[in-house]
């Protein structure tokens, strides 16, 4: 009695995760990730890359905004609809990251997502500070 609960816990997990994976590919059916978060991309590339950015696609649902010569890397993700960034910023040779994933995100309004964009940016300004105090602290 117990396997057949087990086994229909694990199959309505994977109904939920397909159904979700379509409703992806429905979402970049007609956009580039890269366009349906446009305000965060943008917002994002003014504050790290001074708007100068690029973005790299990895696949259609991942890419990066990165601007040559510059010690920061920023990763975009999507999948069952929510976003993970993953910011990488790079001090005397040692790398920090910050990575957030922010949920339920398929149909965003522009102000929200400024507002994403914005605690991203003031999330990475606190862990920058932090880790050039501590590189320099182990530096002495």
């Amino acid at each position: 009695m117990i396997w057949v609960l087990v086994i229909g816990i694990v199959l309505f997990i994977l109904f939920s995760f397909f159904r979700d994976a379509n409703k992806d590919k429905d979402d970049l059916r007609n956009i580039s990730l890269s366009e349906k978060f446009n305000v965060i991309v943008n917002t994002l590339n003014n504050a790290a890359y001074d708007g100068k950015g690029s973005v790299t696609n990895l696949d259609k649902r991942s890419f990066n905004l990165y601007e040559n010569g510059k010690n920061q890397i920023i990763k975009f993700q999507y999948g069952t609809g929510h976003l993970t960034i993953n910011w990488k910023y790079k001090y005397f040779q040692k790398e920090i990251v910050h990575e957030k994933t922010f949920n339920n995100v398929r149909n965003l309004s522009l102000f929200e997502q400024k507002k994403i964009a914005d605690n991203m940016i003031n999330e990475m300004m606190n862990v920058v500070e932090k880790h050039k105090i501590d590189v320099v602290k182990d530096a002495f």
